[in-house]
């Protein structure tokens, strides 16, 4: 309690600085170590990161409107300032800073002691099928390799860069990965192109590329590309009703069964998009960086939005994030990302979205942190979890 009243007596004293447009400076050194007093100040004057804050208030007002409504006093009048009213909202990111940094100063837990970013639960290896039709099991616990298949710092990876191939070059053999939930595996192509899998994705793909070909891989679930140019050989991700096609580019792209869209998103370079009932026209939509398509499996259409790429990328960091999601659908992503089973009885709570990040909590940790805003009963046995 001592430390919240900290928090809260501090910040009361910045928002005061704030507000008479004060230095703050001075109010920080006596609370916080020299560099993160540096960093807190920076945060709060630095006009890009200052930026960044605006486009996270735009985003909360999207859709925290009725919420506000509900809670704003009633002295507050549309009239206000904006000058006034982003005084205020520096104020409250102030106390979300600091407690955020008192946090990390003096509560900061060892290391040895904190969850696995991924569930301690057992799971099932990546399968492998060769071109022969030969399944091999890769198992992070065997020093059993086989070529292509490396050992690396962090498991295995299959790099076919390094591999000698005596298959003829005018016929494509085709090898496919099965990454099971709890996990990710890569992929280093013939072709030095990278591709990451999340959990619970598959992709087939030909061991060596034919010379002047399209390189054509086959995905399910999600993926992260990582294409080597080659202008003469565009490079196709075939995800059912979707065709990507690319020179050279980074870019993930989300395609389980159980979803409604298939989701694109380009971080660097360009990609085109087709379906493929139009593959053979030429009316491609053409994504920028920063930008997404979503195709809609019931519609059969495309819409193409900005989109922040960290949100759609950072499973590959070990996080899973979700911004304004139903639970229903968080459910599956927690199911991936923890290799667990979870059972929603509560209807009402399968329609409530949540917007929210996580990293090294546990599953248990997970459903706790969501029980704050939205009160329900759950119980884990074994890998099963039930929500009533």
């Amino acid at each position: 309690m001592n430390r919240i009243n900290s928090i809260i007596s501090l910040s009361k004293k910045i928002a005061s600085a704030i507000l008479n447009e004060k230095d703050i400076s001075s109010k920080l050194k006596n609370d916080f170590p020299e560099d993160d007093t540096k960093a807190i100040i920076e945060e709060l004057t630095n006009p890009y990161l200052r930026r960044k804050r605006d486009e996270k208030l735009t985003y909360l007002n999207n859709y925290k409107d009725q919420d506000w409504a509900k809670i704003k006093p009633k002295s507050y009048k549309s009239k206000t300032s904006f000058s006034h009213y982003y005084k205020f909202a520096a104020v409250f990111l102030i106390l979300i800073t600091c407690g955020f940094f008192y946090f990390n100063t003096f509560n900061t837990p060892n290391t040895s002691t904190r969850q696995n970013p991924v569930a301690t639960l057992p799971y099932s290896d990546v399968i492998f099928n060769d071109g022969s039709g030969v399944s091999h099991v890769i198992s992070e616990s065997s020093n059993r390799t086989f070529e292509p298949l490396v050992k690396t710092n962090n498991g295995f990876t299959l790099d076919y860069t390094q591999t000698n191939t005596s298959i003829p070059t005018n016929r494509l053999v085709y090898n496919e990965i099965t990454v099971p939930y709890g996990r990710n595996f890569q992929i280093i192509l013939h072709d030095g192109s990278k591709v990451t899998l999340n959990a619970g994705s598959s992709l087939k793909y030909p061991i060596e590329f034919i010379k002047g070909k399209n390189r054509e891989v086959f995905l399910t679930g999600e993926a992260f590309f990582e294409v080597e140019k080659n202008t003469n050989s565009p490079f196709i991700v075939n995800a059912n009703d979707i065709e990507v096609t690319v020179l050279g580019t980074k870019f993930n792209v989300s395609n389980y069964p159980e979803d409604s869209k298939i989701k694109t998103v380009l971080v660097e370079g360009s990609i085109a998009l087709n379906t493929t009932q139009n593959k053979n026209t030429t009316e491609n939509i053409i994504l920028k960086p920063e930008q997404k398509a979503i195709y809609s499996k019931k519609d059969k259409s495309i819409a193409v939005s900005n989109a922040k790429v960290d949100l759609y990328t950072s499973w590959m960091t070990g996080k899973v994030v979700f911004e304004h999601m139903p639970f229903k659908n968080i459910a599956k992503k927690l199911e991936r990302h923890y290799n667990v089973k979870i059972s929603n009885r509560n209807d009402l709570l399968g329609e409530e979205k949540f917007t929210a990040s996580f990293d090294v909590e546990s599953m248990e940790q997970v459903l706790t942190s969501f029980k704050t805003s939205y009160d329900f009963n759950f119980n884990i046995k074994n890998n099963i979890i039930t929500i009533n």
